[in-house]
């Protein structure tokens, strides 16, 4: 396996369609649906347990995650996949298999963890269910598809018949089989994979390196951003993240550690650390702090679904970015401003370093990304309305519109139950919502 330049060429740059599509001038209210799991403490939770991926598929219809097991899960919509006037109906447990399990590497002398990091839906084909899963180092190609058991049976009407057997279907059910496994080219950990609007290449992005797949091909990578200097000590930020433009496949984005994100053009150059055009904010050197270095890291930045804005999410804030003029983030929207009261606690339990992901929904407007204390944020762009809703399993929405200067006193605050990973379904106003081993569906209407 090796990695080389990019040597491809890309489809031509396809026009974003305009302005964002709208569910409607009027705000949209948030409902619980439904829920995964039971109510149990943090200290209950088996560690293996706990959901570390989540992706919904590019119908809507299919919703997966990933633990630290290694496992891969994945449900699917209880009325067949049909979008009706009302939506999809219940989300149901489909299939479940394991992706990855523990390995080591024998060159570093360091055990590789089951955990699975990304997951990235690849196009269907038929009946059949493609997807990507990767660990730290390993990626892996699964598909899921329809196996019929059959066993013979005889259907003789006399015993002076000669006894020929026929095959029946006897039993039915899904079906693992692992297609690929990509070789470990990655020298640090993965944290990203991101799908082409080609449906042909996917990004694979860890700490100091972006490599540009091709699906069908195992054999190379090329390798797009290189952030690695000659003396490791001389590393002044790492990449926290990377994704493909949803229509135009020449462009990617990636995100550091550092505040920054740069958009890329593989038309302009293979190797694009140099030819980017970089979404920063300068922060001031008099409010700097301890802390500041910390909180202004990216924990994930994703694409609008129309391709013309970014959304980004650091610590505490999220902040909107317009590609058509990228000077400065069109909006900044503090998540929960009393978190900050709580920097030092919250360095000292390493959960100042956690990461947050951050997705958007079909008409591109609405936001949806994570917190601590068993919430989340549901953030509407368009009218700047910041709604917070804690989790339930008492099948109650409990939610709060945070103010512009929230003075709210954090009391008995649970920095463990934490939610991570979010999703937003690509076709309706849903949201997925994983917090430690629970998964939890909101609809907008």
């Amino acid at each position: 396996p090796k990695i080389a330049t990019v040597a491809r060429f890309f489809q031509p740059m396809i026009k974003s369609t305009g302005s964002p599509t709208s569910s409607g001038d009027k705000k949209v209210e948030w409902k619980f649906s439904q829920v995964f799991g039971d109510k149990t403490t943090s200290e209950q939770i088996h560690d293996e347990d706990i959901i570390t991926a989540l992706e919904f598929d590019q119908t809507g219809k299919y919703v997966s995650l990933g633990d630290k097991a290694g496992r891969l899960i994945i449900f699917d919509a209880s009325n067949g996949g049909s979008k009706s006037k009302q939506g999809f109906g219940e989300y149901q447990y489909l299939t479940e298999l394991q992706s990855h399990v523990k390995e080591f590497d024998y060159l570093k002398s360091t055990e590789i963890e089951e955990r699975i990091n990304q997951i990235q839906w690849l196009r269907p084909q038929g009946n059949n269910l493609y997807i990507l899963t990767t660990n730290d180092k390993t990626i892996k190609m699964w598909k899921i598809s329809e196996k019929k058991i059959k066993k013979p049976v005889f259907l003789n009407k006399s015993d002076k018949d000669t006894k020929l057997p026929q095959m029946q279907v006897s039993d039915s059910g899904l079906m693992p089989t692992l297609l690929k496994t990509y070789p470990q080219l990655h020298s640090y950990h993965i944290n990203s994979l991101s799908l082409c609007s080609n449906g042909e290449n996917f990004l694979s992005g860890d700490d100091l390196r972006v490599n540009l797949w091709t699906i069908d091909r195992t054999n190379e990578a090329f390798n797009v951003i290189d952030l690695k200097p000659d003396n490791l000590e001389e590393i002044s930020e790492v990449i926290t993240s990377s994704k493909f433009h949803p229509t135009q496949s020449n462009m990617f984005m990636y995100s550091t550690s550092k505040g920054v994100i740069r958009v890329c053009d593989l038309r302009k150059s293979t190797l694009c650390d140099k030819t980017a055009q970089t979404l920063e904010v300068k922060e001031n050197p008099s409010n700097k702090n301890f802390f500041t270095d910390i909180i202004v890291s990216i924990c994930d930045a994703t694409f609008s679904r129309n391709g013309k804005y970014v959304f980004s999410r650091d610590f505490c804030t999220v902040k909107v970015w317009d590609l058509a003029n990228t000077s400065k983030p069109v909006n900044v929207i503090s998540l929960y401003d009393p978190i900050k009261t709580k920097l030092c606690d919250l360095y000292e339990n390493e959960c100042i370093f956690d990461k947050f992901s951050i997705s958007s929904g079909p008409d591109s407007n609405q936001v949806v990304t994570g917190m601590f204390n068993s919430n989340f944020h549901l953030l509407d762009v368009k009218r700047d309305i910041n709604t917070q809703v804690e989790l339930s399993f008492s099948k109650k929405t409990i939610s709060k519109v945070i103010p512009k200067k929230c003075t709210d006193t954090l009391n008995n605050y649970d920095y463990t139950r934490k939610t991570l990973k979010t999703a937003f379904n690509p076709k309706e106003n849903l949201v997925a919502v994983a917090c430690l081993n629970c998964l939890f569906f909101y609809k907008g209407s």
